[in-house]
């Protein structure tokens, strides 16, 4: 017997895999450097091409190649926010913005004139499950996808919780000014959470390699969903950024299942609804965070 809505409900616990790594990167710059950082998805896009280099072309087994995406992601993108970001550190949010915007446009396109807008895939082969009486099949790359989804969710949380770093970076978060006068080496801080956040943000890239392919929109077309689930879960924290993300991911893939076939576009759009209509009840998102600029 058929259960229904098992296999969308599959697809977006998938989809939110995607968002939720992407936006773990995006919340942890949001909340200790106090930045929107538009330029987070060509650092996706940089892991999706990292990736696909690393396993395709280099021949690294696929779950042997998260290892150097994520080191080379995070160094890039600590020394992007070296080059760029620090030097208008004290400037405030606005500048920093649009400065991330134009080197986002900057790197897609630079991206698009060194890679060329062909699409490239990294191949997982990976079996796929087939449960005929259930009604659903999960893959392989589901399955993958899912797993290092959950391994960063609670390396993530042992890091802050049970690290004197992570500590520190919470201590960062809550009360900067505090933080330093406690001792804390805050310059030191936004170097190591610029190298997390993007080193998260080429982990969520390569999976949507394995998942999609890799193109210069790569990251750019999954940006506002991830931005989204950050708002949604209460700007700033990282643990209802995973919660916001897979709630957008199952919204949009039961909507699309529910929607009549012409209008399946419109799944993204329901996302949106969901986020308004959160917001609405609970202005701080999910876990009641403030949202602030």
């Amino acid at each position: 017997m058929a259960l229904p809505f098992v296999q969308e409900l599959i697809f977006g616990v998938v989809t939110g895999s995607y968002i939720a790594i992407g936006a773990i990167g995006f919340t942890m710059v949001y909340g200790l450097v106090n930045m929107i950082n538009f330029a987070h998805g060509e650092y996706m896009t940089v892991g999706a091409y990292l990736g696909f280099v690393a396993a395709e072309s280099l021949g690294l087994p696929v779950t042997l190649a998260l290892v150097p995406v994520m080191l080379v992601s995070g160094l890039a993108g600590w020394l992007l926010a070296w080059l760029v970001f620090e030097p208008l550190s004290d400037t405030g949010p606005i500048p920093l913005l649009l400065t991330s915007i134009g080197l986002g446009l900057i790197m897609r396109n630079g991206i698009r004139l060194v890679a060329s807008p062909e699409k490239r895939y990294v191949d997982l082969n990976a079996p796929t499950y087939r449960f005929e009486d259930l009604g659903f099949f999960i893959t392989g790359q589901h399955l993958l996808l899912i797993g290092v989804t959950a391994v960063a969710v609670v390396g993530v949380h042992l890091f802050l919780t049970r690290t004197k770093m992570g500590k520190a970076m919470r201590a960062m978060s809550d009360n900067e000014a505090l933080a330093k006068v406690t001792g804390i080496q805050t310059r030191r801080m936004r170097a190591i959470v610029w190298i997390l956040a993007s080193a998260f943000a080429g982990l969520a890239g390569y999976m949507l390699a394995i998942g999609q392919g890799a193109t210069p929109h790569t990251g750019f077309s999954q940006l506002l969903l991830v931005i989204t689930a950050a708002i949604l879960g209460g700007a700033g924290s990282v643990y209802g950024a995973v919660v916001g993300a897979y709630v957008l991911g199952i919204t949009v893939s039961l909507a699309i299942a529910l929607l009549p076939s012409w209008a399946s576009e419109l799944g993204t759009t329901m996302a949106f609804v969901m986020l308004v209509l959160v917001l609405l009840v609970r202005p701080g998102g999910i876990t009641g965070e403030e949202v602030s600029a």
